[in-house]
Parts: C-alpha cells; structure tokens; sequence
C-alpha cells in the first residue's frame, strides 16, 4: 500500500527532519515514550543530527500514530513494534472496524505487564525506568484506566509492602515523588485559559496532608470536564469558603485523611456548609471520610469512599449542570 503517493513523495516521507518535540505534537506520544519504543523495541529509528539530537521522518510519524492507536485497541507495545507500516494500518483497520468506540480497554495481561514493570522499577530504585513505564501507562490507557486499574492498585501495592516492611522507606519516597510528578504533569495538561466547564474546589483542612489519593481525584475531575481549583493542604476553613464564593464553584472536595481533630473539622465543615452559596455541593474524600457519616447526614454532604463513586457522583453533577 502506497497511500497514492509518487516516488518523489515516498523519499519525502522517508527524510528524517522532526525532532522529538514535533513528533511528540503531531502523535501525542510523549517524548519518553518515543524514546522508550525505539530503544526497547525498535518500532522506529531515529537519526541524530551532529548535536546528537533525534530526528524522525514522515514515516516514522506515521507508524507511530498507527502504533498508538493500535496500543488504545488493547494490542501490546511488544507483539506489533515491528509490523510494517502497512500491516500496522491493515491490523489498525480491522480492530477498529470492529470497535464501537475509538478506545477499547487493553486486556488485563497489559495492564498487569505495566504493572510487573512498574514494581520492578521500584524494586531496583530506577526513577528513570519508572517515570517511562508510567508515561507508557499514560500512552496506553485512557485516563479512566490508568487510575482506576493501574495507578490506584499500584499506590495500594506500594502501601501494602511497606507495611509488611518488603519495601524500604527510601523505595516508597522514590516511587511516590514518581507518581506524584506524573499526576501533576497531568493536572497541568488538563487545564486551559479557555476552561469553561464547571468549578470545583478540592483541598484540605488544617492539619491535613497531601495524598496521592487526593491528586487521582483531581484528574477524574478534570477528566470528566469540570474546571478544578487545588489549593493544596492544611488550609484554615474560612479560605476555603472565600475561593468557593468569590470563582462561584458548584462543588467543594474536602480531603480527610489524618484521623486527629475531628470535632474541630466537623465544626469547620459545618461552617463551610452554612456560609456556602446554596448551589455548592460538599464532597468529602479520603479513608478517613467515613468517620464524619454523622455530619455529613447533618449538612447533606456527600462521602464518597472510592474514585469509582467520586467519579459517578460528580458525572452525575456535571450532566446536571451542564
């Protein structure tokens, strides 16, 4: 299959004179998933320039885009790298003649070799080779996925083996700034000047800490289409009511995860509730959430005690909303 093109345009393709940045845009792969396919694979390769830049051509492009969108039909990274550019469009085709949407979850075998790898990058402590599997997780999944079946079970794994002291203080700090820093690359690519979708707020209360936990909601949030405003942690409760009032936000998400103070943050929340605009919506987060069921009959606040019900609960708003 030549796509209808002549010589002239067929050696055209082949040139390499893309860097990196230019494929990443044009395929939306990120650049350490390029990089991570050639080197591990050999899907594509590259040429350098005499500053030992990369350059890729029209070709390489292609097939790229045919490889991403075969990894979104549930195909493995490692079984077609090295198809042709042809039978890539042909397998590419057939797949998504066969699909009612553009994406198809990967089969559970995928998410668990991302997974396998990911723990090994922690065992070894290889921040590098982690940050990559998890760009390739991000490449791979869509943003429902990636949370819900990769990201959440793998921070669980990482708790559970430090409890039962498999894993080094030193190996849990690696692997959470790793996630830590994907989820805020994601937060960042989410928004835009141009937001138009609903305001949120999540944050917490005084005596609060960030959690991982709490960044996963954001995305879902984002992800769905709603504008998110996170002010962070350990915030006194009237700032939090000040930024719901003054942006108009339709829902406010509180993070509860330190299990002291309680009946001073039931009182805060409470105080909240009464001084917000009777539009906003209170949702409490977090494995310490459950613990305020009493309050949150009192001022009709929701608990949401998983991404899953946070999710359907704010879908639920959103098509309310909009």
């Amino acid at each position: 299959m030549n796509y209808g093109m002549n010589k002239k345009d067929t050696d055209l393709s082949q040139k390499p004179r893309h860097l990196i940045q230019v494929v990443n845009k044009r395929t939306g792969i990120s650049s350490d998933v390029i990089r991570a396919w050639e080197r591990r694979y050999g899907a594509v390769i590259s040429h350098r320039t005499s500053t030992n830049r990369r350059l890729y051509s029209d070709s390489d492009i292609e097939k790229l885009s045919l490889l991403k969108r075969a990894v979104g039909s549930g195909r493995r990274i490692g079984d077609i790298a090295n198809l042709s550019r042809d039978d890539l469009f042909e397998l590419v085709m057939g797949d998504e003649s066969n699909n009612s949407t553009t994406y198809t979850r990967p089969s559970t075998g995928t998410i668990m070799e991302l997974f396998d790898e990911a723990t090994s990058n922690i065992a070894e402590m290889n921040a590098l080779k982690l940050d990559i599997t998890l760009s390739n997780a991000v490449a791979m999944l869509s943003t429902t996925d990636f949370l819900l079946e990769f990201l959440k079970p793998l921070h669980n794994h990482i708790n559970d083996e430090c409890k039962r002291g498999a894993l080094r203080y030193v190996q849990e700090k690696l692997a959470k700034i790793s996630i830590r820093t994907c989820l805020i690359n994601l937060y960042a690519k989410f928004r835009s000047p141009k937001d138009e979708g609903p305001k949120l707020v999540i944050g917490s209360l005084i005596a609060e800490y960030e959690n991982l936990d709490t960044l996963m909601h954001i995305v879902i949030a984002q992800n769905i289409g709603w504008d998110v405003s996170y002010v962070g942690n350990n915030l006194p409760h009237d700032e939090i009511t000040f930024i719901g009032q003054e942006i108009s936000a339709q829902v406010l998400v509180l993070a509860l995860n330190n299990p002291r103070d309680i009946a001073r943050k039931s009182f805060e929340i409470k105080t909240i509730k009464e001084n917000a605009d009777k539009k906003e919506n209170i949702i409490l987060i977090g494995h310490e959430a459950p613990e305020y069921r009493a309050l949150a009959d009192d001022v009709q606040a929701i608990i949401s005690q998983d991404m899953t019900s946070f999710r359907l609960t704010l879908e639920r708003f959103y098509s309310l909303i909009r």
